[in-house]
């Protein structure tokens, strides 16, 4: 089967959906497929800026990156992710028909993308819209609806995102959920014997939480001085954050999983919505347990009183009695551990492969010349 899949962009940092789609691309790949991922410069998002001025900015923008896109001047690689070699990596000036190469099957994965997709040809592939979020962060609420409403096949991670999809459309929607690299995150450290150490992940959205995240471990701190925190992420180091809490930035497979995960007691997922909440589930196969909102993506993976504790979102001083409660009772904390690490087993990359080629293939057809 020839398969590509279309990311928003080529980013030098990591980026949690951009990883689970080069891990399938890789995993394809490695079965036989004939993959490509490729990457547009630009895609047109002048039109969603607020006054004439930036408008103009943003096309002036868009129209140099279309340039640079014809002169062929970006690198194709993926400098933070192993792409296997019989991947395709491809950089185009935009998402035309013109330059999408023909294939049994094409995958947007961000709403801007679901929208080039659904006027492509056939001969394009048969479309599929693979959903990692509900974006209305990144583009406007009607458009982003609109994507979820269209006819092209939709791929879910998540239950809540299936349940979306079929409010809005009245459709159904393939269930893949997002696997962990088992491989790539395990238990180093014995789970009895960790210190109170809570990790979690920065990200200046504000929707992530970050801002509850730290006041709950800041009152955590008063009652529990003993207690040390370790947050990471792409940005650099914020101003706000006490200088009690260490952060890392950028941190290499190697240090998230031992230096970040395994050498936490608890993990800590503050956000106020997440379409799945991967590094959640990576913490989880590396022993710990988890204190959570309910945020729509952990409730595929987090079970409150089984592996952690599940608040409401936007409400810090919640998620810090849920901390001190698990801070104050190290048998609860581990039984939560030991069941994070055999719920994580679930999630495995190629049980997420295999539901994704079905999906496929239940609805491929012939390729079609253009």
């Amino acid at each position: 089967m020839k398969i590509t899949f279309i990311l928003p962009k080529l980013t030098r940092h990591p980026t949690g959906g951009g990883k689970i789609v080069y891990q399938y691309a890789n995993a394809m790949a490695s079965a036989g497929h004939t993959v490509e991922v490729l990457h547009p410069e630009t895609l047109f998002l002048w039109s969603l800026r607020k006054n004439l001025l930036l408008k103009l900015l943003s096309l002036a923008a868009d129209c140099a990156r279309l340039l640079r896109g014809w002169l062929g001047q970006s690198t194709p690689i993926v400098p933070w992710m192993n792409i296997d070699p019989a991947v395709k990596i491809s950089v185009v000036p935009a998402l035309f028909s013109r330059y999408i190469p023909n294939a049994d099957v094409v995958v947007a994965s961000l709403w801007r993308t679901a929208e080039y997709v659904e006027r492509y040809p056939a001969c394009k592939g048969e479309k599929f819209y693979f959903i990692q979020h509900h974006e209305t962060w990144s583009g406007p609420e009607r458009r982003v609806n609109q994507t979820l409403k269209s006819r092209t096949n939709k791929i879910v991670i998540s239950g809540w995102l299936r349940d979306l999809v079929n409010d809005l459309s009245g459709g159904d929607a393939y269930q893949v959920p997002n696997p962990v690299d088992h491989n790539e995150f395990f238990v180093t450290a014995p789970i009895a014997g960790r210190r109170p150490v809570v990790s979690m992940l920065y990200s200046p959205h504000a929707w992530k939480g970050a801002a509850d995240g730290v006041l709950a471990l800041g009152h955590a701190k008063t009652q529990f001085p003993d207690m040390e925190a370790i947050l990471f992420g792409t940005s650099p180091r914020p101003d706000f954050l006490p200088e009690w809490i260490k952060y890392v930035q950028n941190p290499g497979k190697r240090v998230l999983r031992e230096e970040i995960y395994n050498a936490s007691s608890i993990y800590l997922c503050p956000s106020w919505t997440e379409g799945w909440g991967l590094p959640a589930l990576e913490a989880m196969a590396c022993g710990c347990a988890i204190v959570t909102s309910d945020n729509g993506g952990t409730r595929d993976f987090v079970v409150a009183g089984e592996n952690g504790l599940v608040v409401a979102p936007k409400a810090p001083r919640a998620l810090s009695q849920a901390l001190m409660s698990l801070l104050a009772d190290s048998g609860r904390r581990m039984s939560f551990a030991a069941s994070s690490v055999e719920l994580a087993k679930q999630f495995t990359l190629h049980a997420s492969v295999q539901k994704l080629l079905r999906a496929f293939e239940n609805r491929y057809s012939a390729e079609v010349q253009c």
